[in-house]
């Protein structure tokens, strides 16, 4: 039996002091390192919080309309100024190209697709801007969405189809303004512009778009 105190268990003692030692090195260690650690993510922030972003990189947005048909509309904005204050008309540029957007309620009587005379001056005036470029021309009638059956329409799709040819027939008595540039459609009320619950709402969605549209007229075919 060995009684503490003993020689045989002297070394217990320094080794003890030499394993508490050991331990407080390798506190001592980790303290400094996390303390290092703390340093340098405040540093980092320092230095981000010191730095100047650089300038956003603006790069200038393309342009949609080809520079021909930027003409177009600025052609149009300076011969027909009187018709769009007026509200004859609006002008603007969507993806299918220069829009001519006719109020219904300066041309047409309701459920009647026949042009009051009065308008035919206004008609002239387009049909001579458009004749200076060669593009082809879509036009497109619109109504609200008040069933129509009368006799001579029995439906919105004819009555908006109807309004288109009319303008048509108006805009190729111009020079250079041939049949053959144009296209015909009518959509009833199914592309209005704002919603169809009052009657200023259902005047905005009776239009006919006269649409120059952005392609070019495809090359006819050598006879």
């Amino acid at each position: 039996m060995i009684l503490p105190g003993s020689r045989k268990d002297r070394w217990l003692l320094p080794y003890a002091d030499f394993i508490t030692l050991l331990f407080a090195v390798f506190v001592m260690m980790y303290a400094m390192e996390k303390a290092r650690d703390k340093q340098r993510i405040v540093e980092v922030r320092q230095q981000r919080a010191a730095a100047v972003p650089p300038p956003p990189v603006v790069l200038p947005l393309p342009s949609r309309l080809p520079s021909e048909e930027s003409s177009l509309l600025g052609d149009l904005r300076t011969n027909l100024g009187v018709e769009s204050r007026d509200g004859f008309l609006t002008l603007s540029a969507d993806l299918r190209g220069v829009v001519i957007a006719l109020n219904d309620l300066t041309l047409f009587k309701p459920g009647e697709a026949r042009i009051d005379a009065s308008a035919e001056t206004s008609f002239d005036t387009i049909g001579r801007v458009l004749s200076r470029y060669p593009n082809r021309i879509l036009l497109e009638g619109h109504t609200d969405s008040v069933p129509i059956h009368n006799a001579r329409f029995r439906s919105n799709w004819e009555l908006s189809t109807a309004r288109s040819m009319a303008v048509m027939e108006l805009l190729e008595r111009s020079p250079d303004m041939p049949a053959s540039r144009f296209s015909i459609g009518g959509s009833a009320d199914n592309s209005p512009v704002t919603a169809d619950s009052s009657e200023p709402g259902r005047a905005r969605n009776r239009r006919v778009e006269i649409v120059v549209l952005e392609d070019p007229p495809a090359r006819q075919p050598a006879p």
